[in-house]
């Protein structure tokens, strides 16, 4: 599988997240870079789903409030 074309971009991280980044990449091997990236995407795959949950409650609550009223 061919993998998706990076973007190179700079970033902010506080000092105690670049420590935690840093041992956690020499402790699995992973560069950090890498590592970083897998967070990141874990982070934004877990929100999509929580919005999507969310959505589905909204929806489920608007038909309850309908057959209520």
């Amino acid at each position: 599988m061919a993998r998706a074309r990076a973007v190179k971009i700079s970033v902010n991280i506080d000092r105690g997240n670049w420590d935690f980044l840093r041992a956690k990449a020499a402790k699995t091997g992973i560069p950090y870079q890498r590592l970083l990236n897998q967070f990141l995407k874990t982070a934004l795959q877990t929100e999509a789903e929580t919005e999507s949950r969310l959505d589905r409650l909204e929806r489920e609550v608007t038909k309850l409030k309908k057959i209520v009223a």
